[in-house]
């Protein structure tokens, strides 16, 4: 099967806002109704029509292209399905709970970027009443998560979970791996290359005010090392992207590139 198309045979988008619409099994078969917003976004935004194509995907599980064959009442598709699943990145990223507005920055990009999981704690110089936010008590959070994993037509979506301490976070870090802690105050070197036999990381970020003495002793402890991005102060929604970016490209990861579609 060749790679996947990013656009139809007459040369437009075949997706404007997002790369890969996350279908169930049941969709597969059976189609989307076409009252969903994903099937109006397809037939009404983007104009899509019978004959035409667009990339699908089931939450953990295969990409394919499904060619239209129907509008409505139901969009109806027939799907190609990748032969095998995306490997997951083998990042873990940390974050200080920061306002709603960066956690859904963060949300949305690490999702986009590929990490295997999100661990939000409520940071000693954090605002608890973060947390009190619609984005977190009304499962708004998972909207983010979702389109970020789109947006990287990708059906991986990250684990997200949420703590009340570092300590609390640090204790389902359990593997071996390469463990670093972004902080531009106390940092001595940059973040370079990964220790020899790395085959995973985590990345930690502090919270918008960063971290405090306890937290920075703790992490230390806990075999991180303290790392810096240059003698800029980033926000934490690009810490967080170009941090993770850097470590996964120092683990290889994405020496293993396959096309879509294969």
């Amino acid at each position: 099967m060749p790679p996947f198309p990013l656009a139809s045979t007459d040369g437009k988008s075949t997706l404007e806002a997002v790369n890969l619409v996350i279908i169930t099994k049941r969709e597969a078969a059976e189609g989307i109704d076409a009252a969903d917003p994903r099937a109006t976004h397809l037939v009404l935004t983007v104009g899509l029509r019978v004959g035409q194509s667009f990339h699908v995907g089931i939450a953990g599980a295969l990409r394919g292209l499904a060619e239209i064959t129907a509008v409505a009442p139901v969009l109806t598709f027939n799907i190609t399905w990748e032969h095998a699943v995306q490997p997951k990145l083998p990042l873990t990223v940390i974050v200080g709970l920061p306002r709603p507005q960066t956690a859904k920055k963060v949300l949305h990009d690490l999702a986009s970027l590929g990490v295997a999981r999100m661990i939000f704690f409520e940071a000693e110089k954090g605002d608890p009443g973060y947390l009190t936010s619609s984005l977190w008590q009304e499962d708004e959070w998972q909207s983010h998560l979702r389109k970020g994993t789109e947006q990287a037509c990708s059906t991986l979506v990250p684990e997200v979970l949420r703590t009340r301490s570092l300590e609390a976070a640090l204790a389902l870090i359990t593997e071996n791996n390469w463990r670093v802690a972004l902080d531009p105050y106390e940092a001595s070197r940059s973040l370079g290359e990964a220790p020899d036999g790395s085959n995973g990381g985590t990345l930690a970020i502090g919270p918008e005010r960063g971290w405090s003495d306890a937290e920075r002793k703790l992490l230390v402890a806990r075999g991180f090392a303290l790392h810096h991005l240059g003698d800029r102060i980033l926000r934490v929604e690009a810490a967080c992207l170009v941090g993770g970016a850097l470590m996964l490209a120092q683990l290889h990861v994405w020496e293993r590139h396959r096309n879509l579609g294969t």
